[in-house]
């Protein structure tokens, strides 16, 4: 069986602004079986750069390999692209697309899903926090979470969808309900309004439900560490990624100085990237996203090493579907995951991009995970089809 053909679909959804564009792969055998996969630069500044990056990965090593050689291609594409060997999201996004539509062509040609050939099954459901509930606008265009009494009424339509964990960042609005990158150092005024957005969100859900606290590394070390301690007595699940996540050193010192577990990993890549966090424990907990940090089984070699130190493993995902049922098939398969990102607010042509998107399916915050082959999930040609594609063979 060989890889005869792939097609690269540049799925931008906000074309006149900064919004969702996954990058999706198809990968097609000799003997015409599927494969799929996502480059989950899915948001940012980067997305044409991924198209371009799974082009020439495509031509240059993966059209006429053997499709289940899945290890041999990662070492092929980390040391002959020769930016694998230190390079950042694009290269690796790229190995990780690439990576998912391997697996995908191997489950579906042994009729398994991706964790059974992992390993199997050490969770039968996975737990599920909502995200993206926050960043919504209303009818006019206008932010629907501003001030703490704002967060407090849209937060409980999240509870009343079943969700019992859900995420967002309080400084991500300023007080004049845009949305904006904070500077390092913070007003007394932004710092207040952070806090009161959480006490307020709190105070709505009660003691039951989980609040994870999101700041996209946007403080500096010494705010990270007052506002962490201002947050401990609202007693949040996490703080994720306080401090930039360049810096070890820095992230180590908010963990040593806030009573609360700390999370990053969004912009780590590979197992060599989250070396330094597991053996100084910086963090609590790893959020490698699927798309990014080098594709399934990289994320499981992440995954073993954290374990050996006690941290858990929360799959970053803030990307399309495909991304979705990689982190599932991830989730399924390891023993130290602890909760999913899931993004139930996201928009609906997303979802569409395949039949029976996974992203739908939560009740009461749970997923259980699916026996389908492969990623488990389709294409949907109808929709796949509106959006450019990069055809090879």
């Amino acid at each position: 069986m060989r890889i005869a053909s792939a097609d690269i679909y540049d799925v931008d959804l906000h074309p006149h602004g900064m919004g969702l564009n996954p990058v999706i792969l198809r990968l097609v055998t000799d003997q015409g079986i599927c494969g799929v996969g996502e480059l989950a630069l899915a948001y940012g500044t980067g997305s044409k750069a991924a198209v371009g990056m799974l082009k020439q990965m495509v031509e240059r090593f993966v059209l006429g390999a053997d499709p289940k050689r899945i290890e041999e291609m990662w070492q092929t594409l980390y040391r002959r692209t020769f930016w694998g060997q230190g390079g950042g999201p694009v290269v690796y996004g790229g190995i990780s697309a690439i990576h998912e539509a391997l697996w995908d062509i191997k489950g579906k040609a042994l009729n398994q899903p991706i964790c059974e050939l992992l390993g199997g099954k050490t969770n039968d459901k996975i737990r599920l926090y909502a995200n993206g509930w926050s960043n919504r606008r209303d009818e006019n265009g206008r932010m629907r979470c501003v001030t703490p009494e704002m967060y407090s009424s849209v937060v409980q339509e999240v509870v009343a969808d079943g969700y019992d964990a859900l995420k967002f960042d309080p400084f991500y609005i300023n007080p004049q309900g845009k949305s904006w990158y904070p500077g390092r150092l913070l007003s007394r005024e932004m710092r207040d309004l952070a806090y009161d957005r959480i006490a307020a969100v709190r105070d709505a859900v009660g003691p039951d439900v989980d609040i994870l606290i999101e700041v996209h590394g946007n403080l500096r070390t010494s705010t990270a560490i007052e506002m962490g301690r201002r947050f401990a007595e609202l007693d949040p699940y996490f703080y994720e990624e306080p401090v930039d996540a360049m810096n070890a050193d820095c992230m180590l010192k908010v963990s040593q100085n806030v009573p609360i577990p700390i999370a990053a990993g969004e912009r780590l890549y590979t197992r060599y990237g989250f070396r330094e966090y597991i053996e100084k424990q910086a963090i609590d907990i790893l959020q490698p996203d699927m798309g990014l940090a080098g594709g399934i089984t990289e994320v499981k070699k992440i995954a073993a090493h954290a374990e050996t130190y006690d941290m858990h493993v929360q799959p970053h995902h803030c990307a399309g579907p495909i991304s979705t049922a990689a982190s599932i098939q991830l989730d399924a398969c390891i023993t130290n995951f602890c909760i999913q990102e899931w993004r139930p607010y996201a928009d609906q042509r997303a979802y569409d991009l395949v039949e029976e998107a996974f992203d739908t399916q939560a009740v009461d915050s749970y997923l259980a995970v699916p026996d389908k082959p492969g990623l488990g999930v389709t294409l949907n040609e109808e929709v796949i089809g509106r959006y450019p594609c990069i055809h090879l063979e």
